[in-house]
């Protein structure tokens, strides 16, 4: 029988796959790394990122379970304790407060960079965790006891478990051939970080427009914002044309100047939206984590959290496998994960899914219907209690280090 170069080969050094290396690493699972993209620059991260991420206390438990909290600055990372959603077409609005549940934070506010940095720094000293830059996966082999790889250059690693966390264009979730149903909101998400006249004060803002939601997330300096806007492409490709200036009014207006003038805003980005959802999760010695196996609108700031759920189920299944000297990369293994956030990746894409046609929808009587929703939902603390602790990760079917 042929050695093992790693126990775990995990294909994609984003958030979520250097998240389920930390985990696997640091409880003594020898992982690998392959990431298509070169050292990244030491200094990106010093720029606001355009693309902030929203978190979860779940995400939060996670990150903590493997020492990585703590290596994210203070002065970079954002809460918000408090939401406020209102709608263009009526006067409906719904109001959550951490506080109502005795909680001290809603969600943080952490851009892309400063979480992808803190991550490489921690894994570049983690004894557990090899990491290849700069290759890319040319060919998958199957047999019986394990799965080689192949890279770019010839390079073959031999792994008892591969794990595809290689986002929405996965490559090597092509090259297992599993099918990836992908729906296409015709719609784009404009990002960028904002500079406001008045504070922020940690609320979480969004508004439901005509064409989709305009959010701004607050961000660790008081005056700062993370704009996610999404609309039509047409006018997305606009928004992103627009001189600073100019861009700036309209952003403003559209946000109905709820925090003053927007004072400066910094470089565009966009991203298409799209929902999908991977046909299965695995097979023999092969599975899918993050956008490689799902992909959610991101109206109610999910898509990274669900990918560290993933990673963090993932985790405790090849882990307690492991202690019961099974196989981990054996299907009866693997199928467990995949029944597990299948189903609850699937439950939050319905509930987002439905959400989005809710407020899209201005036709006949729904939008007075839709104010009046909105205020019985305000006026109810029971039940927005409970959506407050879904959405944070406090309820629901967790792995172990995400509970209370």
């Amino acid at each position: 029988m042929p050695e093992l170069d790693t126990e775990v080969l995990v294909i994609g050094g984003g958030i979520v796959g250097n998240a389920l290396a930390g985990l696997l690493g640091s409880s003594g699972i020898a992982c690998t790394i392959i990431e298509a993209a070169e050292e990244t620059d030491s200094d990106k991260h010093k720029q606001a990122d355009p693309r902030a991420l929203a978190m979860t206390v779940a995400s939060r438990r996670i990150l903590q379970s493997f020492n990585l909290w703590r290596q994210i600055p203070a002065d970079r990372l954002g809460h918000f304790r408090q939401m406020h959603v209102w709608d263009e077409a009526g006067n409906g609005s719904i109001d959550f407060d951490s506080a109502d549940i005795c909680q001290s934070t809603i969600g943080y506010i952490i851009e892309q960079t400063i979480l992808q940095a803190a991550l490489d720094a921690l894994l570049r000293y983690m004894p557990s965790v090899t990491i290849h830059r700069g290759a890319t996966v040319k060919a998958l082999y199957w047999h019986d006891d394990a799965m080689t790889v192949e890279l770019d250059g010839q390079t073959k690693l031999r792994a008892r478990l591969v794990v595809a966390a290689d986002g929405v264009h996965s490559p090597a979730r092509a090259l297992a051939g599993i099918e990836y149903k992908v729906h296409d909101y015709q719609q784009q998400a404009v990002a960028c970080v904002v500079k406001t006249a008045l504070p922020h004060a940690q609320i979480a803002r969004q508004r439901f427009l005509m064409d989709g939601p305009l959010a701004f997330l607050p961000m660790a300096e008081t005056h700062q914002c993370g704009v996610i806007w999404s609309t039509t492409p047409e006018y997305a490709n606009k928004l992103l044309s627009m001189q600073p200036d100019d861009f700036n009014y309209v952003l403003q207006s559209a946000f109905e100047y709820s925090l003053g003038e927007v004072q400066a805003s910094g470089p565009r980005t966009s991203f298409a939206l799209k929902r999908a959802q991977a046909q299965r999760y695995c097979r023999d010695r092969f599975v899918l984590i993050g956008d490689a196996a799902h992909s959610i609108h991101p109206m109610a700031g999910q898509g990274a959290n669900m990918g560290l759920l993933d990673a963090a189920s993932l985790a405790q299944v090849l882990l307690e496998a492991r202690l019961k000297n099974k196989d981990i990369g054996s299907m009866r293994v693997l199928r467990r994960y995949e029944r597990w956030r299948k189903g609850e990746n699937m439950a939050m894409m319905m509930v987002v899914e439905g959400l989005k046609h809710l407020f899209e929808n201005q036709t006949g009587p729904l939008p007075l219907l839709r104010s009046a929703g909105m205020g019985f939902i305000n006026s109810k603390s029971t039940l927005k209690h409970w959506i407050m602790r879904r959405a944070m990760g406090l309820t629901g079917d967790l792995p172990e280090i995400a509970r209370p």
